[in-house]
Formats: C-alpha cells, sequence, structure tokens
C-alpha cells in the first residue's frame, strides 16, 4: 500500500516573513489582560481618570492605560517595559513563580514572546525559568522558538528552584532537584546544537533527536545561572562558564560573598570572572526626595516579605487564597524590620544618593550590570514609571 505524499516542508525564511508578518499587526499595541483586546499605546502616559467621591465610597482611582473594549486596567506591565525600552534600558527579566500571588507568571516563556511581540531591541531575559518543573525537549524548542522570534534577544536565566511546595505540587522529588537540573541543562545545550542528538542520564533519555528550528544566537542564547547559599551552585556557574543570578531579596553582604566566592572559583580553575555580563539585581525606586523615595514602596516592601515568609511555611498547596492577616498574628518569627531591609536589599533614594550607592559597588566590587527591580509586589502603576522615568534621566547618564 502506497503511502500518502507528505508535503514539502516551509523553508525557514518563509516562516520568518509569515512570523514578522504576524507580529508587525500587534506591534506598538497593549493586550488587556481581562478580555485580550489590542489597543494602540498612548502616545503620552494617560492623566488619571477624575471621579466625584461620595461619603459612602471613596475608592481611589486606579491610574494606568484602560482597555478600550472591557474597561479594565491591568496593561500596565507591557507599557512599563515599552517604556523601558524608550528610556534606554537594555534588558527586563521574566522570574517564574508557582501557586502565588507573588509575580503571577507560572511560566515565563509565554510572557517573555509576548514581551518580545511588543519590543523592537530589549533584551528579554528569564530571571528564572525553573528547569526541574518542565521538559527538557520541550524547553528546548520554546527556548529557540523565542530567540527566534525576539531576533536573537533572549537571555536564558535557569534555576533549580528551592521552594518546597512547589516541588511536592509537581511531584517532583526535591532531593533529586540537582542532577534532575544538571541533565536538562545538558539535554537543553545539547539539542540546541548537535543534530541526531542522544543523551542517557538517570532521570532523562534522549534518542537521535533533532530540532527545529535552533537558537538564532550562536553558539547558544546567552545562559545565567541561579545560585544559591552553597559552594555547589557558585562550582557548577563556574564549570559551565556562566554568569551568575541572586535574588533580589537577598542581602547585599550575601550577595557579595556570593561573588567573592565565585572570583575565588574562577581563580582555582584558571577562567576569567564575568563581572561584565553578571546582573546585580536590586529592588529600586526613585524620588525627587529621600523620604519620599523610602516611603512610597513600604506597604509593598512589607507585604512581599509577608508572603514570602508565609510561603516558606508551606509543604504543598498554595497560598493564593492565603488569610495573611490571620498568619500575621500567629507567625514564629518576625521579618526583619523595614529599617534593616532598606539598608540591606532596598535601593530606595533621590537619583544622587542611590547613583552613590551603584558608583560604590562598581568601584568596590566590581558590579557592571546593575538590574533595578521597579515593579515590586504592589508598587502604582504611575509610581513605577515616574521611577524609571528619573533613574532613566537623572542616574543612568553618570554611569555611560
Amino acid at each position: 500500500m502506497e503511502s500518502e505524499p507528505q508535503p514539502e516542508p516551509v523553508p525557514l525564511g518563509v516562516v520568518n516573513k509569515m512570523l514578522e508578518k504576524e507580529l508587525s499587526i500587534r506591534e506598538n499595541r497593549l493586550r488587556c489582560i481581562e478580555c485580550g483586546h489590542f489597543q494602540p499605546v498612548p502616545d503620552v502616559e494617560p492623566e488619571p481618570a477624575v471621579e466625584e467621591v461620595t461619603e459612602e465610597e471613596e475608592e481611589p482611582t486606579p491610574v494606568g492605560p484602560t482597555c478600550d473594549s472591557c474597561g479594565s486596567q491591568r496593561m500596565t506591565l507591557i507599557e512599563q517595559i515599552q517604556y523601558a525600552e524608550e528610556l534606554g534600558f537594555e534588558s527586563v527579566w521574566l522570574a517564574e513563580h508557582h501557586f502565588t500571588r507573588f509575580g503571577i507568571v507560572p511560566s515565563a516563556l509565554p510572557l517573555a514572546t509576548y514581551v518580545a511581540a511588543a519590543t523592537k531591541k530589549i533584551r528579554i531575559g528569564t530571571g528564572v525559568s525553573v528547569l526541574n518543573f518542565h521538559d527538557p525537549v520541550f524547553m528546548a524548542e520554546e527556548t529557540a522558538m523565542l530567540d527566534l522570534l525576539s531576533d536573537g534577544r533572549f537571555d536564558f536565566g535557569i534555576g533549580r528552584g528551592q521552594v518546597v511546595y512547589e516541588y511536592a505540587n509537581f511531584k517532583v522529588d526535591y532531593e533529586t532537584r540537582t542532577q534532575r537540573f544538571n541533565e536538562i541543562v545538558d539535554i537543553i545545550l545539547g539539542l540546541w546544537s548537535t543534530p541526531g542528538f542522544t543523551y542517557h542520564g538517570e532521570h532523562y533519555q534522549v534518542d537521535d533527536l533533532t530540532i527545529a528550528p535552533t537558537p538564532i544566537q550562536k553558539p547558544h542564547p546567552p545562559m545565567y545561572l541561579a545560585v544559591s547559599r552553597t559552594p555547589g551552585t557558585i562550582d557548577d556557574a563556574v564549570t559551565r562558564g556562566l554568569p551568575m543570578l541572586t535574588s533580589a531579596n537577598t542581602p547585599d553582604e550575601d550577595v557579595l560573598g556570593l561573588r567573592d566566592m565565585y572570583a575565588a572559583r574562577c581563580a582555582e580553575a584558571g577562567v576569567e570572572p564575568q563581572w561584565e555580563d553578571m546582573p546585580f539585581l536590586r529592588v529600586t525606586y526613585v524620588a525627587e526626595d529621600q523620604a519620599t523615595a523610602e516611603k512610597d514602596p513600604q506597604s509593598s516592601m512589607d507585604w512581599v516579605a509577608d508572603l514570602n515568609g508565609y510561603r516558606r511555611t508551606l509543604k504543598g498547596g498554595s497560598e493564593i487564597y492565603a488569610d495573611l492577616d490571620n498568619w500575621r498574628q500567629t507567625r514564629p518569627e518576625d521579618p526583619p524590620n523595614y529599617d534593616s531591609r532598606l539598608k540591606s536589599t532596598a535601593y530606595f533614594g533621590t537619583p544622587d544618593k542611590v547613583a552613590e550607592r551603584i558608583k560604590f559597588l562598581r568601584d568596590q566590587h566590581n558590579v557592571r550590570y546593575y538590574t533595578a527591580h521597579f515593579s515590586y509586589g504592589s508598587m502604582e502603576h504611575d509610581k513605577v514609571m515616574r521611577a524609571m522615568k528619573l533613574f532613566a534621566e537623572e542616574v543612568m547618564p553618570k554611569f555611560r
């Protein structure tokens, strides 16, 4: 019995043209999270709506772009990223978190693809993709496709994750996380570069497999490895030749200690540290005066501290509907007070004050890639936009 003739594959160049045409339709547009409606980005930041407030109803008017279709104002994330590109920021980083209100991005890659369609030149990083919750073959294909759609603007931040309840919900053995992670990295790198790739590990196997497309960036998209306070993760970064990624919630002293450990391991291995490509991520807020800069983010900082404190108590399930008010009354220990967090993890202040602290990092600790985390917790959209603008206009020029 004769088999039916198979259609000729579409040449990659034609695929690229088709994708470019599709993406151009949505260029410079915002998409409503509620209803999916696309609309043009406003030329100027919209003025907040003014409504008459009665004594019975005193709800604040939200600030930000409003969906023309359904009236929702949940279109702020993409506007912030597009504004960052306009202001001259070089990269945006998207985190992955599960079963939580913190970030609400269970998979960073679809969001990164959406960002690629809405921007032109800003680099797009995952900070991080938790590899142990994903199939390695699928991740190799997804990231290669993202690199294609972004025209080579993808930075692949990777980590093994350390949230116990996430592992429990995905039914992944927490004790095997390091070996699983290393196998997944090996498979992704192999599939990106090797036709007919074969790999047999303890947890994952691949036989004579070729993926298409492969990444645009050669030999592959830049990769960044999330590290913890354990020497093993530092050794992995040095062995694989990858820059480190550290958390915005880790105190300065600890992050700088990790960098010192990394430098020592590089010296032992006879390799150069990758300072130019190593993000130093800090929660950042800039205002015209110091008092405002410290006051505006406090409620967001406190909320994140409480939320993460509660998440660390979970062995399974979700915190999305958790009663944080009740938990605060019974918590086993209080988080560090706000003043201590201002000193250890937050870069809040006037442009001159923030620039002074970044200059100290550069001159004393060889920090070359400062990464500002503006949209943190429940920070209001208009405050995030103002802080970004002030940082771009009065801090960034001091380092160029």
